[in-house]
């Protein structure tokens, strides 16, 4: 059995992993292990000794890294650097997750690897150098993925599920950008499907891996609130009138031209999502 070490315990990705996989798991949480420290990840790493050294903490305010880039960049890059210094000389796999925002948007297709990167924010460029991290190390697998949601942590279908059901009881629509296009990522399809490539034999290298098709932001709102039953109207706005900091691409969409398993179409993943979220209240 494999013994995986797993960073970010806590987020969406790293508890969709712990539903998945099978041998010994080691969760690192933020507040436990800090990967900036570097001593610290050196030792950790170390003494698990893992066979799968699953990467899925990260500085994911995109807005937030405009502001303050250099806690992103500690934490995308030097962060990420840390542990592909702690697994050199070693046979682990090094598995990390990059976004679709590496890409400007300006393809108007799904984007594949062989595609040129060419990030407009400081979390696109953050996520795009800790790839290079890496991919210097001959174990190194990087997995961009797009617009990642689940049951848990912070993420868009919980934020509208709250949002549509406030909006619902004061009568009001709800007001969704509709000119920013992606590949929504349920967390679960996406472990699992990380899981059959590695147990596949994936070899180390670039993949993407996003939820089937793609859509807007509108569109996968009204998606989520149709499932749940909200009765609330959800408009389309444009990016320019939301007025957020930090620059995003177009058209995100991701699609792979590599071996890899496939995930199932983006509406899917929303369905389970929601039926996980709706108990809950």
């Amino acid at each position: 059995m494999l013994r995986w070490f797993v960073t970010g315990s806590g987020g969406q990705l790293a508890t969709a992993f712990t539903r998945v996989l099978e041998g010994e798991v080691f969760l690192s949480r933020e507040d436990v292990l800090d990967i900036r420290d570097a001593e610290a990840v050196r030792a950790a790493v170390h003494a698990f000794a893992p066979d799968v050294l699953v990467h899925t903490a990260a500085y994911t305010d995109v807005d937030g890294a405009e502001a303050d880039p250099e806690t992103a960049e500690a934490i995308n890059v030097a962060g990420t650097r840390n542990l592909v210094s702690a697994v050199r000389g070693t046979h682990t796999t090094l598995v990390y997750f990059s976004s679709d925002y590496v890409f400007d948007g300006a393809k108007g297709s799904p984007y594949v690897e062989s595609d040129a990167t060419n990030p407009l924010s400081v979390y696109g460029r953050t996520k795009l150098a800790g790839e290079d991290e890496v991919l210097s190390w001959v174990h190194g697998i990087v997995v961009r993925t797009s617009w990642l949601f689940s049951d848990t942590g912070r993420n868009f279908v919980k934020t509208i599920l709250t949002a549509g059901r406030a909006k619902a009881a004061a009568g009001e629509p709800l007001t969704v950008v509709d000119d920013q296009v992606g590949s929504p990522t349920y967390a679960g399809h996406l472990a699992a499907a990380v899981d059959e490539a590695l147990k596949q034999g994936v070899a180390p290298g670039l993949y993407h891996m996003a939820g089937g098709g793609y859509c807007s932001w509108c569109e996968l709102a009204r998606e989520i609130v149709q499932l749940a039953g909200i009765d609330v109207e959800v408009l389309p706005t444009t990016t320019a009138e939301l007025g957020r900091p930090a620059p995003r691409p177009a058209f995100s969409a991701l699609a792979s031209e590599r071996p890899v398993p496939r995930l199932p179409h983006w509406a899917a993943g929303v369905a389970e999502a929601v039926d996980r979220l709706i108990p809950l209240g």
